[in-house]
């Protein structure tokens, strides 16, 4: 991963001073990433990437570090470049750590509005309603319907590896196991009992998949299509991903199987596909990312869902939702 320098021209360093200057401010406001997220709008409206992990600044002690600072009888101007410094030294600013989400498509129910600030992404996961991303902190954020409680994150959620958004339930792994919520017609949110320490989960639309720790997927929820039936002898899985009907496997030679139903042709892997390192099919399309950073879309395209944008590269993480596309990038484009 490529080390990345931050706050180069000293606009962060800038920005805090206004902020706690403002008498109307205080250094309590920078507790509060939402109103942190609306300041930095239009104090560093050209720095997303700075921006972002200011607020995510907000949900550590960077408020207190400041104050120290003050306590201690520093002036502004010191006590703001000594806290920005701080956090510089704690944040690992690398390009998947400094990660902020793209959204393209379908924008029912608010699935590509993207929480503004919103910064420090390592996953992204796109449902039916419903979006979701993890955070460095191991945190869950949702966004969109809440209709079935599926954007609803358990408030004591935390330490969170892996997730994965479907058309009424959001899964999580956390500590090995797998953390179910919203809605659960068909099973798919009844995680069997004893399940072995699991590395990865997928939620469909009415089924779920789970990844164990040593390469074997387990599934549950509605089998009516084969989404369930999964391949005898799939061994060395790395990834895996749950379609409407149809699931999706990625194993450890860059290979894409696939499952289940294929109206729109999900479960048909192009073929000279390879080198695939990330996979996700959540609606009735698929994407794929590859070694060099580059997106492979195939399936439905009714919303435009598999027009990957031009010249999009860096790429370090990808989710397909139900009729819309996310991607994760190192670094802002300006």
């Amino acid at each position: 991963m490529t080390q990345m320098v931050w706050d180069v021209g000293g606009d962060v360093r800038r920005a805090l001073r206004s902020i706690v200057g403002d008498p109307q401010l205080g250094t309590e406001v920078l507790t509060d990433p939402h109103v942190m997220t609306n300041l930095l709008k239009d104090l560093l409206p050209d720095l997303p990437r700075e921006s972002a992990l200011l607020v995510a600044a907000a949900q550590c002690d960077l408020a207190g570090v400041l104050t120290g600072h003050l306590d201690q009888g520093l002036d502004l101007g010191t006590s703001s470049r000594l806290a920005a410094g701080w956090f510089a030294e704690r944040m690992p600013f690398t390009d998947d750590a400094c990660g902020w989400v793209v959204a393209w498509g379908s924008s029912a129910d608010g699935i590509t509005d993207v929480p503004d600030g919103l910064g420090g992404v390592t996953a992204v996961a796109a449902g039916r309603l419903h979006s979701l991303a993890l955070t460095i902190a191991g945190t869950v954020v949702a966004w969109g319907s809440h209709g079935f409680g599926q954007s609803r994150v358990p408030a004591s959620l935390g330490g969170v590896t892996s997730v994965s958004a479907g058309s009424e339930h959001s899964l999580a792994v956390a500590d090995g196991r797998v953390i179910a919520w919203g809605g659960n017609g068909c099973g798919q949110a009844d995680v069997p009992p004893g399940l072995p320490e699991i590395a990865a989960v997928a939620a469909g639309a009415e089924h779920s998949l789970a990844l164990t720790s040593d390469g074997r997927v387990i599934a549950w929820g509605l089998p009516d299509f084969g989404e369930t039936m999964v391949p005898p002898g799939l061994e060395g899985v790395t990834a895996i991903a749950a379609g409407v009907n149809h699931s999706v496997a990625l194993t450890a030679d860059g290979r894409v199987v696939a499952w289940g139903r294929s109206d729109n042709f999900e479960t048909a892997v192009p073929p000279d596909l390879s080198d695939v390192i990330a996979i996700s099919g959540t609606g009735t399309h698929c994407l794929a990312l590859t070694e060099a950073g580059t997106v492979v879309a195939w399936g439905s395209n009714d919303c435009g869902e598999c027009d990957v944008p031009p010249r999009l590269s860096g790429v370090t993480a990808v989710a397909a939702g139900y009729g819309h596309s996310l991607v994760v990038v190192g670094q802002a484009a300006r």
